[in-house]
């Protein structure tokens, strides 16, 4: 792959930007004196006024434990919003905000397929969904989603080319990796806005960062929305779930892009979209799925991921607290679905 073409560049929301000469970016969240930091993980919290208030007190719930208990930076891994409406964007805002969570110091975001295309809520959703998706504007979805949350991008260095991602920053002994895994509409690789797919520019621009020295002397992660196990289903029907899943829910070049992050030194992949938390692995890298965190997960608490780095090693694993889901059991049936849902289209991201 050529990677000369690509010019990083340092984010701000002021765009004001920093030569590409003085991008090896210096941390910036720095570890306690004795070398303790608590990086945290969840994703999938699907927030709506509209359809799934339960899960707004849930994620309140969540991020006020996770603060509690101590957290030098979160890492939310997509479907933040389960509309993609304007509306709930800012609801998220306001609860990340009145938690001082806007904050690239304290907060990484990258998008889910929910972010930018929406999903069903009511029967009819279902039917509407196949004219709704051809004619989503993928770009300015995007752009919105960068610009509502955007304090949490300043700074980071961008290899992107038509928007942010790839992106990098470090916080504490870490080098976050944030990619965007949802493709563009297609009627024959995603046909229902729910597969992921790592596109050459992205792949190419991870490589540069690799030879700019964007990883040295850090742990190099990945933080995206798509996953890369196989989908297990044991409840009745599970085997029809699988086949549509299967089809409808895929990572696309999984296999490739994992051998992609194993040639780069990648050491964790944070991911979310299977609302279940797991840890599992692929050769020498551990992939944490915190989809599960406010719903859907058959244990049915709220919980979270966590990477504890002390004396020089990393600890890795769930917590499960003492907080049930505050969501009904006919949300949790609807939602496994996960097509787009029929919205109106958003004002313009300039606006």
């Amino acid at each position: 792959m050529n990677t000369s073409a690509i010019t990083p560049v340092r984010h701000s929301r002021s765009n004001v930007d920093s030569s590409s000469a003085c991008l090896q970016g210096v941390p910036t969240t720095k570890e306690s004196p004795t070398g303790d930091f608590r990086l945290v993980h969840i994703s999938d919290p699907h927030l709506s006024r509209q359809f799934y208030r339960e899960h707004l007190k849930s994620f309140k719930l969540l991020l006020k434990s996770i603060l509690a208990a101590g957290c030098d930076h979160l890492i939310i891994t997509g479907d933040i919003v389960s509309t993609g409406d304007e509306e709930d964007y800012y609801l998220a805002r306001e609860i990340l905000g009145t938690l001082d969570l806007l904050d690239a110091k304290r907060l990484t975001v990258v998008p889910g397929n929910h972010d930018i295309f929406g999903g069903p809520h009511r029967a009819v959703d279902v039917l509407s969904f196949p004219q709704y998706i051809r004619n989503v504007d993928y770009s300015r979805h995007l752009e919105r989603f960068q610009l509502v949350f955007g304090e949490t991008l300043d700074n980071v260095i961008s290899y992107g080319q038509d928007s942010i991602f790839p992106f990098v920053k470090r916080v504490g002994p870490y080098s976050i990796i944030g990619l965007n895994s949802i493709p563009p509409w297609s009627l024959r690789k995603n046909p229902l806005g729910t597969n992921g797919a790592l596109g050459e520019a992205q792949r190419t621009a991870l490589l540069q960062m690799q030879a700019d020295g964007q990883f040295s002397q850090t742990t190099p992660l990945v933080a995206m929305h798509h996953h890369f196990n196989d989908l297990q289903d044991e409840s009745a029907g599970g085997s029809l779930w699988r086949r549509i899943e299967s089809n409808t829910m895929r990572m696309r070049g999984r296999t490739k892009t994992l051998r992609l992050f194993q040639s780069l030194g990648i050491r964790y992949i944070f991911h979310g979209h299977i609302h279940r938390n797991e840890i599992y692995q692929s050769g020498a890298i551990t992939l944490l799925n915190g989809a599960g965190a406010v719903c859907d997960d058959p244990v049915r608490f709220l919980k979270y991921n966590e990477i504890r780095h002390a004396n020089g090693t990393d600890r890795h694993q769930t917590i499960v607290l003492p907080i049930p889901f505050q969501v009904p059991s006919y949300t949790v049936a609807m939602h496994r679905l996960h097509y787009p849902v029929a919205v109106p289209p958003l004002p313009s991201a300039a606006k």
